[in-house]
């Protein structure tokens, strides 16, 4: 029985191991900031699901909406990411400092956490729990916060 269990545990470490490794490769050392950002994908469609059922206006058409937009979101954070990595590369090799645009990818991840934070949130709030108004406020300045600091690294054109 000891042979047994220490068997399990020697291969789920591996297991572990070799999944942390594989996300480490792919995003970074800050994958948990990913993994994160699925698990709320995976909650808030789960709570529209919820919602859905709880409002009687549950339908295919919008569940796949929803997969859709959870794979978009996705889609644009690896765009952020691998265009603001080429623009830098771009500006090294003509001599322009594009580093700025690093953060880029990171400001896109932080906006679509905050979205989907709230929009847990809401689900939450339609099915009758009751969210603390500061969750609620504090996601909401979060939000205005990262745009303003995003505006900042990135600032609009101005129109003359």
């Amino acid at each position: 029985m000891n042979n047994f269990f220490a068997a399990f545990v020697d291969k789920a470490n591996l297991i572990w191991g070799a999944v942390v490794a594989g996300l480490t490769y792919v995003f970074g050392v800050h994958w948990p900031v990913f993994a994160l950002f699925l698990a709320l994908n995976v909650v808030d469609y789960i709570y529209g699901i919820l919602k859905a059922r709880a409002t009687d206006t549950m339908s295919s058409a919008k569940g796949a909406k929803g997969v859709v937009k959870k794979v978009s979101y996705w889609v644009i954070i690896a765009l952020a990411f691998g265009v603001s990595c080429i623009f830098i590369d771009i500006g090294a090799t003509i001599g322009v400092d594009l580093g700025f645009l690093q953060l880029m990818g990171w400001f896109v991840l932080a906006i679509y956490i905050i979205n989907e934070l709230t929009s847990i949130v809401e689900n939450m709030m339609a099915l009758g729990v009751d969210v603390p108004d500061i969750l609620v406020k504090g996601l909401a300045a979060a939000r205005t916060v990262v745009d303003q600091a995003g505006d900042k690294v990135v600032p609009d054109e101005k129109t003359e």
